[in-house]
């Protein structure tokens, strides 16, 4: 795969404009001392996907309009792990902070950080094994959103099967199962739970069998932990009378009428928050997880779907929650590291 920086330009749906930042290092490959703090980005997934990513940039380049700071590369779609790690070297070695922007890349940032000890990396959405100085982990508790989002597919649901279906099948993706899982037995303890993973976030061919496999044996409400891949799980749902789906990261209520709501996660304040700490050096090494106290987190209906009695179960789950009357189960969070640890 060739990797192909900033020189791209956002598809018009991404609302603001990252056309023309190419890489401003010098030929050397060292960051200029110029004051203005670089910045650069890689993700293994399209910048115009629809949701994490293109969430995820838009918390940065808020960041970057807001501060002494400038987005000199983006590299994206970048699936395969010698690809990663080679991505994250050219940004390492003409940036001040590399975002490391998905799950899948904490080995490549594992491997890259140590041979650029002056560049700050900030890996979203996955941990690090061990400690590093120059490394700082940021997380959502997702799995919180999740338990919410079980309770309420589980009362709407008829036949008290509802599924979960994710791309790659790493922690953070886990939580949304487990969560749902522990939020369904809130609501009814016979509830059933699915999970099924299809390795990509943006295949919609895989989606839509993962969805038809997962109604044929019942489901009747299925949360898409997905991209553009959403759009297969839609699509299955059209086909399946009944069939309704919950979103991850932002409502989407006009992409399809099956839409119930959204476990809202706002990656663009996390990412927001993370780059500008980063560039001021007030951003701790180690792992640093957003939960509801932070803001980042919320359940959101589409206007025309609750009745008063899921608003009410909405409200009681997630105060329960907030509160620790409910407390999360095996899997729900992801895991603690064994370093330094803050919880927001």
């Amino acid at each position: 795969m060739r990797l192909k920086l900033a020189a791209i330009p956002v598809a018009l749906a991404l609302p603001l404009s990252l056309a023309g930042c190419g890489s401003s290092s010098s030929d050397s490959g060292e960051v200029a001392d110029s004051g203005t703090v670089k910045v650069g980005f890689l993700s293994p997934a399209p910048r115009n996907d629809g949701g994490f990513t293109q969430y995820a940039l838009v918390g940065v380049q808020d960041a970057v309009d807001a501060g002494d700071m400038e987005l000199t590369s983006i590299v994206d779609n970048v699936a395969e792990s010698q690809d990663q790690i080679e991505g994250l070297q050219t940004l390492a070695a003409n940036n001040d902070v590399v975002i490391a922007d998905g799950a899948v890349l904490n080995k490549a940032v594992a491997v890259v950080a140590p041979k650029y000890p002056d560049t700050h990396f900030v890996l979203v959405a996955s941990d690090l094994d061990e400690f590093a100085e120059n490394v700082s982990s940021v997380t959502v508790a997702v799995g919180l959103d999740a338990i919410v989002a079980g309770a309420v597919a589980s009362m709407r649901s008829k036949s008290k099967k509802i599924g979960m279906i994710a791309g790659p099948e790493v922690p953070s993706s886990t939580a949304w199962y487990y969560g749902m899982k522990q939020g369904a037995a809130l609501e009814n303890p016979d509830t059933e739970v699915y999970q099924a993973y299809t390795n990509d976030y943006n295949d919609v061919g895989k989606a839509k069998q993962a969805a038809e496999a997962m109604i044929a044996n019942g489901a009747d409400q299925i949360l898409s932990d997905l991209d553009s891949g959403s759009e297969g799980i839609y699509q299955a749902a059209d086909a399946a009378a009944g069939t309704e789906v919950y979103n991850v990261f932002a409502l989407h209520c006009d992409e399809n009428p099956n839409i119930v709501g959204s476990g809202v996660v706002s990656w663009a304040d996390v990412l927001k928050t993370s780059t500008t700490e980063a560039a001021a050096g007030d951003l701790p090494a180690g792992a640093i997880s957003f939960g509801l106290e932070s803001g980042a987190l919320s359940f959101q209906f589409c206007d025309d779907k609750p009745s008063a009695e899921e608003k009410a179960l909405v409200e009681k789950v997630t105060g329960e929650i907030s509160d620790g009357t409910i407390t999360p189960e095996e899997n729900v969070l992801l895991p603690k590291p064994d370093y330094d640890f803050e919880q927001r």
